[in-house]
Protein backbone atom coordinates (compact mmCIF):
# COMPACT_ATOMS: atom_id res chain seq x y z
CA UNK A 1 0.00 0.00 0.00
CA UNK A 2 3.18 2.50 0.80
CA UNK A 3 4.42 1.49 -2.34
CA UNK A 4 1.15 2.67 -3.92
CA UNK A 5 0.82 5.67 -2.85
CA UNK A 6 4.42 6.30 -3.77
CA UNK A 7 3.31 6.27 -7.22
CA UNK A 8 0.22 7.73 -6.84
CA UNK A 9 1.65 10.92 -5.60
CA UNK A 10 4.82 10.73 -7.87
CA UNK A 11 2.86 10.28 -11.14
CA UNK A 12 -0.53 12.62 -10.69
CA UNK A 13 1.43 15.77 -11.63
CA UNK A 14 3.79 17.54 -13.13
CA UNK A 15 6.69 18.87 -10.87
CA UNK A 16 7.92 22.46 -11.25
CA UNK A 17 11.52 22.88 -10.14
CA UNK A 18 11.80 25.92 -8.10
CA UNK A 19 14.67 25.28 -5.92
CA UNK A 20 18.19 24.26 -6.44
CA UNK A 21 21.24 23.97 -4.04
CA UNK A 22 24.52 22.89 -5.53
CA UNK A 23 27.09 21.97 -2.62
CA UNK A 24 29.78 25.44 -2.55
CA UNK A 25 26.87 27.84 -4.62
CA UNK A 26 24.40 30.36 -3.14
CA UNK A 27 20.80 28.40 -2.90
CA UNK A 28 19.20 29.65 -6.55
CA UNK A 29 14.94 30.41 -6.41
CA UNK A 30 13.83 29.74 -9.78
CA UNK A 31 11.24 32.62 -10.40
CA UNK A 32 10.53 32.57 -13.85
CA UNK A 33 11.78 29.93 -15.82
CA UNK A 34 12.93 26.22 -15.21
CA UNK A 35 12.51 22.46 -15.19
CA UNK A 36 9.53 20.94 -15.62
CA UNK A 37 9.57 16.60 -14.88
CA UNK A 38 6.49 14.39 -15.50
CA UNK A 39 6.66 11.07 -13.98
CA UNK A 40 4.14 8.59 -15.33
CA UNK A 41 3.38 5.02 -13.78
CA UNK A 42 4.10 3.30 -16.47
CA UNK A 43 7.71 4.38 -15.65
CA UNK A 44 8.27 6.53 -18.73
CA UNK A 45 9.06 10.48 -18.53
CA UNK A 46 9.75 13.46 -19.74
CA UNK A 47 11.14 16.65 -18.78
CA UNK A 48 11.52 20.42 -20.26
CA UNK A 49 12.50 23.95 -20.01
CA UNK A 50 9.78 26.08 -19.42
CA UNK A 51 9.11 29.91 -18.54
CA UNK A 52 6.24 30.43 -15.90
CA UNK A 53 4.36 33.21 -17.06
CA UNK A 54 3.10 31.95 -20.51
CA UNK A 55 3.90 28.05 -19.99
CA UNK A 56 6.44 28.37 -23.12
CA UNK A 57 8.44 25.67 -23.55
CA UNK A 58 12.42 26.19 -24.60
CA UNK A 59 12.60 22.96 -26.77
CA UNK A 60 11.29 19.60 -27.13
CA UNK A 61 10.61 17.58 -24.05
CA UNK A 62 12.98 15.09 -23.11
CA UNK A 63 11.58 11.68 -22.63
CA UNK A 64 12.79 8.79 -20.03
CA UNK A 65 12.79 5.96 -18.45
CA UNK A 66 12.67 5.85 -14.80
CA UNK A 67 12.40 2.88 -11.41
CA UNK A 68 13.00 2.79 -8.42
CA UNK A 69 16.26 1.26 -6.99
CA UNK A 70 15.28 0.64 -3.34
CA UNK A 71 12.26 -2.08 -1.75
CA UNK A 72 10.82 1.29 -0.10
CA UNK A 73 10.99 3.23 -3.35
CA UNK A 74 12.89 5.96 -1.80
CA UNK A 75 15.21 5.90 -5.14
CA UNK A 76 14.55 7.04 -8.49
CA UNK A 77 16.93 6.23 -11.49
CA UNK A 78 16.75 7.95 -14.72
CA UNK A 79 17.98 6.24 -17.72
CA UNK A 80 18.35 9.34 -20.12
CA UNK A 81 20.47 11.93 -17.61
CA UNK A 82 21.71 8.42 -15.43
CA UNK A 83 21.01 10.54 -12.35
CA UNK A 84 19.80 9.13 -9.29
CA UNK A 85 16.89 10.99 -7.08
CA UNK A 86 17.00 10.31 -3.40
CA UNK A 87 13.61 11.38 -2.02
CA UNK A 88 13.63 13.32 0.45
CA UNK A 89 10.11 14.51 1.21
CA UNK A 90 6.97 13.73 -1.26
CA UNK A 91 3.71 14.66 -0.54
CA UNK A 92 0.83 15.72 -3.08
CA UNK A 93 1.95 19.10 -3.38
CA UNK A 94 5.87 18.86 -3.36
CA UNK A 95 8.49 16.73 -3.97
CA UNK A 96 11.89 17.70 -2.38
CA UNK A 97 15.09 15.28 -3.90
CA UNK A 98 18.32 14.86 -3.70
CA UNK A 99 20.01 14.35 -6.99
CA UNK A 100 23.75 12.75 -8.01
CA UNK A 101 25.11 10.79 -10.59
CA UNK A 102 26.20 8.29 -8.15
CA UNK A 103 23.55 5.62 -6.84
CA UNK A 104 23.33 7.05 -3.00
CA UNK A 105 22.56 3.54 -1.58
CA UNK A 106 25.70 2.53 -2.93
CA UNK A 107 27.95 6.41 -2.41
CA UNK A 108 26.31 7.75 0.06
CA UNK A 109 28.86 10.73 0.22
CA UNK A 110 28.57 11.48 -3.34
CA UNK A 111 28.16 15.58 -4.47
CA UNK A 112 24.47 15.63 -4.35
CA UNK A 113 22.22 18.67 -5.56
CA UNK A 114 19.31 19.49 -3.33
CA UNK A 115 16.05 20.31 -5.52
CA UNK A 116 12.45 21.21 -4.76
CA UNK A 117 9.81 20.79 -6.97
CA UNK A 118 6.12 21.98 -6.85
CA UNK A 119 3.32 20.62 -8.09
CA UNK A 120 2.21 22.17 -11.47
Amino acid sequence: NEQQEIIAKLTANEWRLVYEHIPNFEPDELQEEGWVYKFNANGTGSFKWMKWEDGSINDEPTYFHWTFTTDNFNVIYIDKTERFFLIDKLTAKELWVYNSYQDPVLYPNADEVFWKFVAQ
